[in-house]
């Protein structure tokens, strides 16, 4: 890993006895971490808060998962049983979706999740507008903004909507005691409880917290005086190493986009890719949208645009610009786009501003290509390596001139 390559030996002893103590258990044999669904939202935080929270779900407990939740994280007194319903993916009139949905005779609760995703414009002010008209005057209103660390919702997302009218939870804390008292509860049926001991653990790996390598190196640093003033020094070396990595990805992309479409991509999000890189790492720095794009085609009156677009990971596809330059939502292109290409897999491809967006090319490869800098993950790491970046961009550019293609068939209709 990168943290490897500026470590000095006692520090990487200190890293190697703290990752062979956290697997102690086989901590790292997580199911969700196998099969690289850790951090998506829908198919599998969703999907599986949804299924804990269903009254009629697999694990046949009824609404026993649903009172944990609602009395010990909600703090709502929870109706009789079989009194809620509990629905996923619910459509708004703007034609959003809310994650999840908890209502019953007298209280509606909203939940939005967010690992990745950035907030959207007005979101959270759409969701609640949605959640009053299905109250009609006559329901408690709750509406949750789940995040990892519990963090507050952008102006952007409340747009009018006060705060105080949003809830803000974490899986670090409030989301994952709530699954311990679910795995207490479970014990009767061991299978159920290692289940949700492995998304359980999941949390903790995403959080930083329970007995991770992370906790274990920190309890070692803190007790060294020397390791501690080491891993300091490491510590502000990072950042500019993280960006120097991230420039040579961006220099090289852009490279290859000019020699397949004969077209030098703008930079967006800052003066020049020297700058995005430095600042993504910058503290002071809030909104992580940048990237590189250049335009596709035109149809009637709508600019088609190739985005290659970092938040947390680098993500890719096609978007459209009104005259000033911003990335617009186009419903009729969007549908259109989908009818004939399909749908993308990165969590951005449900946002409406993309008529469809991708984190790796699915024809030639897996989810171990999605490079996420905000993490430092593993495809970010390999980027070191020369022939395995070359590779990548290289795979990632080859699917982007094949999007471009379709996109200029649906322009020349």
């Amino acid at each position: 890993m990168l943290n490897d390559l500026l470590m000095t030996d006692a520090l990487m002893e200190v890293v190697s006895d703290a990752r062979e103590k956290a697997n102690k258990h086989g901590e790292r044999f997580n199911i969700f971490s196998i099969l690289r669904a850790h951090r998506d939202e829908a198919r599998t935080h969703s999907r599986f808060l949804h299924e804990l929270l269903n009254p009629q779900g697999r694990h046949g407990e009824g609404s026993a998962f649903l009172h944990l939740f609602l009395e010990n994280v909600l703090r709502l007194q929870a109706s009789g049983e079989g009194r809620y319903r509990v629905s996923r993916e619910l459509a708004t009139e703007e034609k959003r979706r809310v994650d999840i949905v908890i209502e019953s005779s007298d209280t509606i609760v909203g939940i939005e999740l967010k690992i990745d995703a950035a907030d959207q414009p007005a979101q959270l002010h759409d969701y609640y507008q949605e959640l009053q008209r299905r109250a009609g005057g006559d329901k408690q209103i709750v509406l949750v903004y789940l995040t990892l660390d519990g963090k507050s919702p952008s102006a952007m997302s409340l747009n009018s909507l006060r705060k105080e009218k949003v809830a803000c939870l974490s899986f670090a804390d409030d989301v994952s005691l709530w699954l311990q008292a679910c795995i207490e509860k479970s014990q009767h049926k061991p299978a159920l409880a290692h289940a949700i001991q492995h998304y359980q653990q999941l949390i903790h790996n995403l959080t930083g917290k329970g007995g991770t390598m992370n906790d274990l190196v920190a309890g070692e640093l803190n007790s060294d005086m020397e390791r501690f003033k080491e891993s300091l020094e490491v510590e502000k070396s990072l950042p500019k190493a993280k960006a120097s990595v991230q420039e040579v990805f961006w220099q090289e992309l852009r490279a290859a986009l000019e020699s397949e479409f004969g077209i030098t991509p703008s930079v967006y999000g800052g003066k020049s890719i020297a700058a995005i890189s430095k600042d993504y790492y910058s503290k002071s720095r809030d909104n992580k949208h940048v990237g590189l794009k250049m335009p596709i085609c035109r149809l009637e009156d709508k600019d088609i645009y190739l985005y290659i677009n970092l938040y947390h990971a680098v993500h890719y596809g096609l978007r459209v610009e009104n005259e000033s330059g911003i990335a617009i939502p186009s419903p009729d292109l969007r549908e259109m786009t989908r009818k004939e290409i399909g749908k993308g897999n990165a969590e951005a491809d449900r946002e409406a501003t993309w008529l469809i967006c991708y984190y790796y090319n699915p024809a030639a490869g897996d989810n171990d290509k999605i490079i996420n800098f905000n993490d430092f993950n593993s495809a970010a790491v390999g980027l070191l390596d020369d022939e395995m970046r070359r590779t990548l961009i290289a795979d990632m550019v080859a699917h982007q001139g094949e999007l471009a293609e379709k996109a200029k068939a649906l322009c020349s209709r």
